[in-house]
């Protein structure tokens, strides 16, 4: 098995700013899985370079929230690469993306906490309450965080790839 998963530096040429971001990853995409526990997971990403881990976990959040939002991001398997996301959203420049992680986790966190299933007083119209009071803060953060993603968050990213492409290309 090849552990160098940078990819050819002629593959980078004509690409968007999605697709070189796509391409530099796809290696590595298919050689880590967050579906194998943490501890597969932990040595998988040892193989890739800090930037291949930037771009994969950025990858996997965007491809996560896009598709059901934050919370299909951070309770699916994915979440295991939460913290790589946010390290990487940090590294390509776009902190304002890593503070909309960062807050829709800290929501997630405490509804979770809130959350009473055994409670045999629990009111419904309370809860109902509850949860368009949380739907009122989460929604503006997803909306947000979609907006960056095709205006900041894959330019950067492919910006950071012609930046470093010794973390991409062999």
């Amino acid at each position: 098995m090849n552990s160098d998963l940078r990819i050819p530096a002629a593959h980078l040429a004509g690409a968007d700013d999605a697709e070189l971001a796509w391409r530099v990853i796809e290696p590595a995409y298919d050689a880590v899985s967050v579906h194998d526990g943490p501890d597969a997971l932990g040595a998988q990403l040892r193989r890739l370079t800090a930037g291949q881990r930037a771009l994969l976990a950025l990858h996997w959040c965007v491809a996560e929230t896009m598709n059901g939002g934050f919370d299909q991001f951070l309770t699916n398997p994915s979440r295991l690469l939460a913290d790589e996301a946010r390290a990487g959203i940090e590294r390509i420049g776009v902190p304002e993306a890593a503070r909309l992680l960062d807050d829709a986790r800290a929501l997630l966190a405490a509804r979770s906490a809130g959350a009473d299933p055994e409670d045999p007083e629990l009111d419904e119209a309370a809860e109902a309450d509850r949860f368009d009071a949380y739907l009122a803060r989460y929604e503006p953060l997803e909306e947000r965080f979609y907006a960056l993603v095709d205006a900041t968050l894959y330019p950067r990213a492919a910006a950071y790839v012609r930046e470093h492409p010794d973390e991409f290309t062999r």
